[in-house]
């Protein structure tokens, strides 16, 4: 009964990143059939893939070559690792099928999703993590497929994009930030974010910003 609880607290929880995520995947779903994508193709990479910073990157870089987009891509999933360290952490020994499930869907909304949840004591977080993926995935594949439907018809500029996508994660930090040591490290992650603008290729400022920051705030809360 916890798991059914926790999965429905998930599905509530996310339940904004549905609408929230479908329009970037409008966006990207435009935008790949703008770069040569089959509408199928651009669904099939949405729902393989799952990750919007690496498929617009492909996107963007979809002229220059193989290497370049792997190379972009793999600076930008780095930041996967601590967070499947983390994960792992919270929810403990589980089975192969669960934690490839988890990991298949390792985005950082519904990632910070968990973490908060962990913090508010949600009984089953591997429940409440499959009831968050579930609708910021069927949010992403949905937008992707509406994207690709309307095409060029669209200017994901006009969609306010890139505000809407920094005032999602500004939602989804704020919970998370508790203490001195928490504003330490937004502190940190906003101004190695500025600088790693000018002076870190772009496919790897995120990475290095939250890498940085990261290990500096584990230093200060030991």
């Amino acid at each position: 009964m916890s798991g059914d609880h926790s999965f429905r607290t998930g599905i509530r929880d996310g339940a904004v990143l549905f609408f929230a995520i479908g329009v970037f995947g409008i966006a990207f779903g435009a935008l790949a059939i703008e770069g040569g994508f089959a509408p199928w193709l651009a669904v099939l990479t949405s729902v393989i893939v799952v990750s919007g910073a690496a498929q617009f990157t492909m996107i963007g870089l979809l002229g220059t070559g193989a290497a370049p987009i792997l190379i972009a891509t793999t600076g930008l999933a780095l930041r996967h690792i601590p967070m499947s360290v983390r994960l792992a952490q919270i929810i403990g020994p589980r089975p192969l099928p669960v934690r490839a499930g988890l990991g298949w869907v390792l985005v950082d909304e519904t990632f910070g999703l968990t973490l908060d949840a962990e913090q508010r004591g949600v009984s089953d977080l591997v429940a409440y993590k499959f009831g968050a993926d579930l609708m910021l995935f069927s949010g992403w594949v949905a937008g992707t497929a509406a994207g690709a439907a309307i095409g060029q018809a669209i200017d994901p500029e006009e969609l306010g994009v890139s505000i809407l996508f920094s005032l999602l994660f500004i939602g989804l930090a704020t919970p998370l930030i508790k203490t001195r040591g928490d504003w330490i490290v937004v502190a940190l992650a906003v101004g190695l974010g500025m600088v790693a603008v000018e002076v870190v290729p772009a496919a790897w400022q995120v990475t290095t910003t939250a890498t940085v920051a990261a290990g500096i705030g584990a230093a200060i809360h030991e």
